[in-house]
C-alpha cells in the first residue's frame, strides 16, 4: 500500500493492493478543491459528470468559505480511481468534531437537500467485497474518524444508480419531491396544477391593493433587496415557529449573503418575488445544474400578508417560468410537506448510514440505542479525551 502522511496542505494518494475478484480502486485525498479543480465539475461546466448543484466546486466553495469555516470543518474532496486510472467518482466530505467523537459527513450543515458523489460513468450499486473495498479504501485514505454519519443520499443520481447507497442502513426521515417536465404548461396546468380557483381568487384580491408582479431578479440591486427581504422574513418564521432564529447558525447568514455576491444572473442561483407595489410578499431561491431546478429557500411575509397566500402564488409563476424556459426537472428539494404531492409526479427517498469504526464510535452507537446512554456518553467523552491526551 502506498501512503502519503497528510497534513493540512497535503493531496494524499493510497491504492490498495491488486485482487482480481473485485475492482481496484486508487483513492486520492485533497485538503481543497484547488488540488483537485482539474476534475471537480462546477454548475456551468460541460463536464458529462452526473451530480447535484450541491456538490459542484462553486458551491462548494461558498460552502467551505462560510458554514465550513464557521463549523471548523477539516474538509477532503476525495477521487476514486479505477485500475487504469481513470476517475470513477468524486467525494465532498469533512471531520467534524461532536461531543469529543470526530465524525465524518457529507459538506452539508443543513444546506444540502441530497449528499451524493459525483459520478463519471453509470454504474450497478455496488455490493458485497467491491462495496467493502472501496469503504476500506476511503477509511484508509482518510485521517482517523469516529462514526460516519451520512444522511440525505438518494438510491440515485439524476437518474443514475448511486453506487455507495450500500452503506446506507435505513430511510432518511424526509424525502425530495420533482415535477418531471414533459409538457407544455398549458397541458401542465390543465391536467395538474392543483388550488386554480383559490389562486385566481387571491390574484383579484391583490389586484385590488396595487400592481401585482413575479420577477426574475436580474441586477445586483434587485438580487439584494430580496436577499434583505428573505432574511427578515425567514427569520420571523423561524422565531414564531421554533422561537430561535435558524439563520444564526454558524455561517448560515454568510452563506446566503456569499451565494448573492458570487453568483450574478444567469448562472446557477435563481432568485424571484412576488410583489404588490413593490413591496416583497414572497421570495424563493433555487439552484440550476445540468437543467435541473433545486429549490432552497422559500420566504412568505407575515402579518396582515399571510391570508394571500404569497408563496402559492410565486410557486405557480416560478413554476410556469421554469416551463417556459425548457427546465427539465422542477425540483422542489427535501421535505414532505402535503402540499408538494399535489403538484409532483414522483419522490425521491432518501437514506441514511450510521458507521461507526474505532470504540469511540461504537460505545457511542451502543449506548444511544439503549437506556444506560447517559453512562455510555460519559465513556465515550472520556474515551475521546484519553486518546486526544495520547495522539
Amino acid at each position: 500500500m502506498n501512503e502519503v502522511p497528510m497534513t493540512d496542505a497535503a493531496t494524499r494518494s493510497v491504492s490498495l493492493p491488486e485482487d482480481s475478484a473485485v475492482p481496484s480502486f486508487t483513492f486520492r485525498v485533497a485538503r481543497s478543491l484547488a488540488e483537485i479543480a482539474d476534475l471537480w465539475p462546477r454548475t456551468d461546466s460541460s463536464s458529462s459528470a452526473h451530480c447535484y448543484a450541491f456538490q459542484c466546486a462553486d458551491l462548494l466553495e461558498v460552502w467551505c468559505d462560510t458554514i465550513g469555516r464557521a463549523r471548523q470543518t477539516k474538509t477532503f474532496f476525495v477521487g476514486v480511481f479505477d485500475a487504469s486510472g481513470q476517475p470513477v467518482l468524486l467525494l465532498p466530505l469533512g471531520i467534524e468534531r461532536h461531543r469529543g467523537m470526530r465524525i465524518l459527513r457529507f459538506l452539508d450543515g443543513g444546506v444540502s437537500d441530497y449528499n451524493a458523489p459525483i459520478l463519471f460513468r453509470s454504474m450497478p450499486a455496488w455490493e458485497g467485497e467491491t462495496l467493502e473495498r472501496f469503504w476500506k479504501g476511503l477509511k484508509t485514505a482518510l485521517p482517523t474518524f469516529d462514526l460516519a454519519e451520512f444522511e440525505k443520499m438518494p438510491a440515485d443520481i439524476c437518474g443514475v444508480p448511486n453506487p455507495i447507497i450500500g452503506l446506507a442502513k435505513g430511510r432518511y426521515d424526509r424525502s425530495g419531491h420533482v415535477v418531471t417536465i414533459t409538457t407544455s404548461w398549458e397541458e401542465y396546468a390543465a391536467k395538474r396544477l392543483p388550488y386554480k380557483r383559490e389562486t385566481s381568487a387571491q390574484r383579484r384580491r391583490l389586484a385590488k391593493l396595487g400592481s401585482l408582479t413575479f420577477s426574475i431578479a436580474e441586477t445586483a440591486a434587485d438580487r439584494q433587496r430580496i436577499l434583505e427581504a428573505m432574511m427578515r422574513q425567514k427569520s420571523q418564521r423561524y422565531i414564531e415557529t421554533w422561537g430561535v432564529d435558524g439563520l444564526d447558525r454558524p455561517g448560515y447568514r454568510q452563506y446566503y449573503i456569499s451565494l448573492v455576491e458570487r453568483f450574478a444572473w444567469p448562472g446557477p442561483l435563481l432568485i424571484s418575488a412576488l410583489e404588490v407595489n413593490g413591496t416583497i410578499l414572497s421570495t424563493n431561491w433555487g439552484l440550476f445544474c445540468k437543467g435541473r431546478f433545486i429549490g432552497i429557500v422559500m420566504s412568505f411575509e407575515g402579518g396582515e400578508w399571510r391570508r394571500f397566500s404569497a408563496g402559492r402564488l410565486l410557486l405557480e409563476d416560478l413554476l410556469k417560468w421554469n416551463f417556459e424556459n425548457h427546465t427539465s426537472v422542477f425540483d422542489f428539494g427535501i421535505g414532505d410537506e402535503s402540499y408538494k404531492t399535489t403538484y409532483t409526479d414522483r419522490s425521491i427517498e432518501l437514506h441514511q448510514a450510521r458507521i461507526p469504526v474505532t470504540t469511540i464510535g461504537k460505545a457511542y452507537e451502543f449506548g444511544k440505542d439503549t437506556r444506560a446512554w447517559r453512562y455510555f456518553r460519559e465513556i465515550t467523552r472520556w474515551l475521546a479525551r484519553s486518546f486526544a491526551r495520547k495522539s
